[in-house]
């Protein structure tokens, strides 16, 4: 349409032209130089031509941001009228595209509806896997990768013994292929708990001779599948476990099932390296995480500074465990994740909170976890007794309110009074534009989660969410001063 329009401005401009000097005298034109002649015929409508496709490019920039884009679009298409043919097949297209995703979310809403009241059971669901390589579990199963901890366990499973592979899994022991891959053979799992650190980090308040752990072996995953006609589809593999899933209101764990075959060991180990393979190719792109960048502020230039801060400092185990060793056993054991959610359901056990008792001296006791001992710096001690004595919490932009009564609590921790630079140093950590409140709580963190998992440890420490109140979860019930001034 364009085009005709702008063919037909210039005709009429060009014979509006040629007419007016034809009425005024054929021989201008027309002269014995006849290449002349069309030079000069040229130059009396070039400038239509030109002023034609001014127009034309002027009205496909107003309604196309890339006209050339444009028309190579109806190149491409044979013209102005198929790439309209085109464009409304693919209108309708998407319209129909649009009414069939509406229909299954109002159809995938009918059915989560029955389900929650009741009408269907959870067989009775439609699957949301393939039911041949995964397949869905409950999730009382508790089996699946911590995929913060960037280390993915392969669990092999069986409906039937092999002797093989069995044989293959108990001369193995703590097999592990890549870094990334952890291969748990669960008859072990229960004896490979590093001689029970792993189950007193996770549950401070259990004695290890009350240990009564429910005995599993490789058959057991199987008896938590959602559908239970999948059993028989399994033979002997590897399954990898990820939770988070939902069918239609029911929350899941799905497996991803890799078969296995006998043969010799180095047969074995090749399939497990292909296992892996596989595993990584389909899982990989579901465990990168964007990592956030550390705001890039000068210290001292914002009263924000220490509150934009927080999560970045108090969060860093570099910071809350300054020794090296006890730092490294900490994140290693924050990396068994599988682990930590097989124990929880096999030994029966949920974790407790313990009471805390600040004793006269200003010793932190946790006398649940066997009279355990939280041991910080004076100054660390006095931030966290602090915030303990505030259950509503502290706003990092009001710490100056505070320096009063923690130099009060500072000198009862050092009974020979305070210096000059301990005075500096409580200045400092109640200074919102400075690192010193983040630095200090980052070690309270640390002091605790070197006892205990973090899950626990959460309620213990000073924590909260930017531009909020930082304070201590724990229920105040739970916690005791022995010195009556408190």
């Amino acid at each position: 349409m364009l085009l005709w329009i702008a063919i037909a401005i210039y005709v009429i401009v060009a014979i509006g032209l040629v007419a007016a000097f034809v009425k005024k005298d054929w021989n201008v034109i027309f002269t014995d130089d006849i290449l002349g002649d069309v030079k000069y015929i040229l130059s009396l409508i070039g400038w239509p031509l030109v002023l034609a496709g001014i127009i034309v490019w002027a009205i496909l920039t107003t309604l196309f941001e890339e006209p050339i884009d444009y028309l190579q679009d109806v190149w491409k298409h044979g013209g102005f009228k198929k790439r309209r043919e085109y464009l409304a097949r693919q209108a309708a297209e998407e319209k129909r595209r649009e009414a069939l995703k509406k229909a299954e979310e109002e159809e995938y809403e009918r059915i989560k509806k029955d389900y929650l009241d009741g009408k269907l059971t959870r067989t009775e669901l439609p699957r949301m896997t393939d039911g041949e390589h995964k397949f869905e579990f409950n999730p009382e199963l508790c089996l699946s990768s911590n995929y913060a901890s960037n280390v993915r366990e392969l669990v092999y499973v069986e409906r039937e013994r092999s002797e093989v592979l069995n044989s293959f899994f108990e001369r193995h022991k703590g097999l592990q292929l890549y870094y990334m891959y952890r291969l748990v053979y669960l008859p072990h799992f229960i004896a490979q708990l590093d001689e029970g650190e792993q189950l007193s980090y996770l549950f401070p308040h259990l004695d290890p001779k009350d240990y009564n752990f429910r005995k599993i072996d490789s058959v057991f995953p199987l008896d938590y599948m959602a559908y239970p006609e999948d059993r028989e589809k399994i033979g002997h593999g590897m399954m990898l476990f990820y939770e988070g899933m939902d069918n239609h209101g029911a929350p899941y764990i799905c497996g991803s099932y890799y078969p296995l075959s006998e043969g010799s060991d180095e047969d074995i180990i090749r399939q497990l390296h292909e296992v892996v393979n596989k595993a990584h190719v389909e899982h990989s792109h579901s465990v990168l995480y964007q990592k956030m960048k550390r705001p890039e502020i000068e210290e001292g230039s914002t009263k924000d500074y220490a509150d934009e801060l927080f999560m970045w400092v108090a969060k860093d185990n570099e910071v809350a465990l300054l020794v090296k060793e006890i730092r490294e056993r900490v994140e290693e054991l924050h990396r068994r994740g599988l682990g930590s959610n097989l124990i929880k359901k096999l030994i029966r056990e949920e974790p407790k909170f313990s009471r805390l008792v600040v004793t006269e001296d200003y010793r932190i006791v946790l006398p649940d976890y066997h009279d355990m001992e939280i041991k910080m710096e004076p100054l660390v001690k006095a931030v966290y007794l602090l915030f303990l004595r505030h259950p509503e919490g502290i706003v990092f932009k009001h710490l100056p309110d505070y320096r009063g009564e923690l130099a009060d609590i500072y000198s009862r921790l050092r009974p020979n009074g305070l210096t000059t630079r301990a005075l500096g140093s409580i200045e400092d950590v109640t200074n919102p534009c400075l690192n010193s409140i983040n630095e200090k709580c980052a070690r309270i963190r640390g002091a605790f989660i070197a006892q205990f998992d973090e899950e626990l440890a959460r309620s213990y420490y000073v924590d909260g969410r930017r531009g909020e109140a930082k304070g201590i979860a724990l229920s105040r019930n739970l916690v005791e001063w022995e010195n009556s001034d408190d």
